[in-house]
Order: structure tokens, then C-alpha cells, then sequence
């Protein structure tokens, strides 16, 4: 990757009280958005599946020529023009008895549900959890950590244990996989609309935020991360306001978010008091700090995104923060990592690129010149467009800021320093992706100070 061209946006800073947030609005019109929104990025569908290769981690990349792989690339195959075919005839086949046309639509996705058994199947009520070797068995204990994944579209059984493995050698941690089961490409996308439009909760969400509350709650749990793929974000920002109603704020402050390619349309972090959404307004008029203007209930979200990849263009990336904002556009919160890459797959075009293995597929390496993590990055304005007031030191290091960690007991410098952060520069600041995310100081077992 060419140095800038990888891009970093900071979480939105104060609030706006004449605006309304989009998913609040006609669902009738947000699904007309929605359907503009894909015919304008129809053509990037094909980048969800591509570059086919390199598979870097063999069996654990979707698109490996496994056996279990080419199995569920086979079904999906078949629920895609089964889907199709069956879309396209229901307005040609209306002319036949009502009965007939009943029976006709039954028997579709009856069959269409039997397929889907066949990927879905074999997952415990409780999650599915990463696989434990004698090498992970060896890994330090974060017994005070809980991690959690909620998966994207189209992925069964095996892709699913692969996404918790891959995450688990990442990170050396235990995860447990919550599945959002999928009914096909085309189903799967048709639900992501609804869900968006109607804030739709299928079972997976519940049993999701059911997960994380009781994870919350647990008196030796001080650390609860949550990473959400694709359609997980979706669903992961319904838990988030579930979490928000109910859960105090003491907890929900030990709640860590991670989503890769996330499709959700919105994304919520209220502040904690109105001194800070002051300060924070303050900040975005006069770039003068009058307080914490950062002190929102989730201390850490973070959304990474491949800028060619059709599920962050139809959502995350739609929310661009450079942007001029209307009063129907969402502000996502949390701070956006934008790699030029294309690819939606969760282990090969995300994890593989930006927090890749080394041979032994048992340790993430450190980066190396022309990988995503090594990249000079650009820090990116996320006022208004018509406000022409520099990026500060505090934008970059506030909700950029990945704070420092420790990995196998040493310490790692990941930021710049307490006193730097005061001082303002302009946008050509220096600075490496891997000094903006706070996930990558997980790796290997690592974990941030703060």
C-alpha cells in the first residue's frame, strides 16, 4: 500500500440538537435510500468475494480450496440461483390459483431453509467456542477478558469456527462465536435491509445481547470485547442500544467494540453528561478544549473498513465524516480505519491484510513495509466541510489515541506522547495505522494500559 493512502476519521465530536437520527425516520423512505445506495455501488458487488486469492492462513481463509470450503461455496452457489430464480418468477407466476402460488412459495423456501440446515447446522445453544490446543492452552490467562464475535452474511458452521479460530490466534484469547445464521447471499442482504429499515432483531441478536449483558455482570469479567463482521454490525449496534437502556454505566464502560466491513447505518455513543457535550461543541466551533470532550460511555469503538468493499460503501464508509452532513445522515460513532483494499471476507480480505500471521499461523507478526498496520496514514477532518479549522494533535490522540500496551511483558509506545497531545498541527502529521488502533495492541496476547 502507497504511504497516505490508507485513511483514518476520528468519531464525531459534539452533537447537533436540530438534527434527527436517520434510523429514526420513515422506514418507507429509508428503505428508498437504501435502494438507491446499493444501485449506486451495485457494480463493487463482486469485490465482496474478491481478490480470490492469496490465502495466507490455508484452511482458515473462506475461499481455501478445502474440502469444507468448496462444500459451502457449492451451496451457496446453488441458494443464489434458487433465489434468484425464484425473485423473478414471483410477479410472472401470479396468474396461477392462489393456492397453487401458496404452495409454489412454500415449497421454495422450504427447500431453500433445507439447504441452509445443511450449512448452519451443529451450533451450541451457548455459542460456538475457538478451538483449544495444547499451543493455546500455554497462552497467558485473561481470565478477566470475555471475548465475543457476531458474524456477517453468508456464514454457516465452518466458516464460523474458522472466524473464532482466526480471531483466537490473533489475539490468544478464548472467543465465543454467537451465529447469525444465514439463509443465502440474496436472503442474507434482503434481511440486512429490513433490519436496517425496521430495527428488525432476529434470535442471534438477542441471544447476542443476552451474551455480552451476563458477561457485563460478571463480578471477575472487568473487560467484555465484542467484534462484529458485516451484518453483525447491524445487529451489534441494536445490542449496543439495548445495552445503553438498561446496563449502568460503570458496566457498560468495560465494553470494548471491533467491526470489520459493517454494514450498520448508524452507530450510538451518547455522552455521559451535558458538560462534555458542551465542551465537545465548543471544540468542533473554536478548536479550543474546555474540557473532556471524549467522555462518551463506550471509551473504545473502532470500525475497520476496505474502501472498495461493497457491504462498508453501503455502510459505514456511506457515513464518510468529511462529508457535509444533512439532517437525514447518521453520524457513526467510533473512529473509522480505511485500508484502499478490496474484499468483504472476514479472515481472508480482513485479518489476513491488517493483522496478518506468520508462518507457523500461531503468532501476528509485526508489520512490515507495504502492509496495512505500516502504512503512513491520513488523518482525516471530520468537522464540516465549510469549516476550514485544522486538525489537532487531541483529534488524532483523543478517540484515534490506541493508547499504550504490553505484549509478552514489554512494553510498546503505540502513541505519541502525554505532552504532544496539546499542540496543534496541521494534516500532514506522520503517523502509522498501527499507532491508531488500539485492537492491535491486543495482539499476541498484548493489552492496553488504559
Amino acid at each position: 500500500m502507497s504511504a497516505g493512502s490508507c485513511q483514518v476519521y476520528g468519531s464525531v465530536s459534539g452533537e447537533d440538537i436540530n438534527s434527527y437520527p436517520k434510523y429514526t425516520g420513515s422506514p418507507l423512505l429509508l428503505f428508498l435510500a437504501d435502494l438507491w445506495l446499493f444501485l449506486c455501488n451495485i457494480f463493487y458487488l463482486p469485490c465482496i468475494f474478491l481478490p480470490l486469492t492469496p490465502w495466507p492462513c490455508g484452511g482458515l481463509d473462506e475461499l481455501y480450496p478445502s474440502l469444507a470450503n468448496i462444500f459451502d461455496i457449492c451451496l451457496h452457489c446453488v441458494l443464489f440461483v434458487l433465489q434468484l430464480v425464484f425473485l423473478v418468477s414471483l410477479p410472472l407466476f401470479i396468474w396461477l390459483p392462489f393456492c397453487v402460488y401458496v404452495l409454489y412459495i412454500v415449497t421454495a423456501l422450504a427447500l431453500n431453509t433445507l439447504i441452509c440446515y445443511a450449512l448452519n447446522r451443529g451450533i451450541p445453544a451457548d455459542g460456538l467456542r475457538s478451538t483449544e490446543d495444547d499451543f493455546s492452552r500455554r497462552w497467558n490467562r485473561h481470565e478477566d477478558e470475555y471475548w465475543i464475535f457476531l458474524n456477517g452474511i453468508c456464514v454457516g458452521r465452518n466458516w464460523l469456527q474458522n472466524n473464532v479460530d482466526r480471531i483466537s490466534r490473533t489475539f490468544h484469547r478464548p472467543v465465543v462465536g454467537v451465529h447469525n445464521k444465514t439463509t443465502g447471499v440474496i436472503f442474507d442482504i434482503i434481511q440486512c435491509l429490513i433490519q436496517r429499515c425496521l430495527l428488525y432483531a432476529t434470535n442471534d441478536v438477542r441471544d447476542c445481547y443476552v451474551l455480552v449483558r451476563r458477561a457485563l455482570y460478571r463480578p471477575e469479567v472487568k473487560k467484555v470485547v465484542l467484534i462484529l463482521h458485516s451484518q453483525g454490525g447491524i445487529e451489534g449496534g441494536m445490542i449496543l442500544d439495548w445495552l445503553l437502556d438498561e446496563v449502568p454505566q460503570d458496566l457498560i464502560r468495560q465494553l470494548e467494540i471491533y467491526t470489520f466491513g459493517c454494514l450498520a447505518n448508524y452507530f450510538n455513543n451518547p455522552y455521559r453528561d451535558t458538560a462534555s457535550c458542551n465542551a465537545a461543541m465548543r471544540y468542533v466551533r473554536t478548536g479550543d478544549i474546555t474540557g473532556n470532550i471524549h467522555n462518551r460511555s463506550i471509551l473504545h469503538i473502532e470500525h475497520y473498513a476496505n474502501k472498495r468493499d461493497f457491504a462498508c460503501r453501503f455502510g459505514v464508509l456511506n457515513f464518510d465524516h468529511s462529508k457535509p452532513q444533512d439532517r437525514r445522515e447518521n453520524r457513526f460513532m467510533g473512529k473509522v480505519l480505511v485500508s484502499p483494499a478490496s474484499g468483504h471476507q472476514f479472515n481472508q480480505h480482513y485479518l489476513d491484510t491488517m493483522f496478518p500471521l506468520d508462518p507457523t499461523n500461531r503468532f501476528t507478526r509485526e508489520p512490515r513495509e507495504g502492509d496495512f498496520m505500516d502504512t503512513d496514514v491520513i488523518v482525516s477532518r471530520h468537522n464540516r466541510c465549510e469549516e476550514d479549522r485544522p486538525v489537532t494533535i487531541l483529534d488524532a490522540a483523543g478517540l484515534l489515541d490506541a493508547g499504550t500496551g504490553e505484549v509478552d511483558g514489554t512494553s510498546v509506545n503505540s502513541v505519541l506522547s502525554g505532552s504532544a497531545q496539546n499542540m496543534k498541527v496541521g494534516l500532514n502529521m506522520k503517523l502509522k495505522m498501527h499507532q491508531m488502533s488500539r485492537l492491535w495492541l491486543y495482539r499476541n496476547g498484548g493489552r492496553p494500559v488504559s
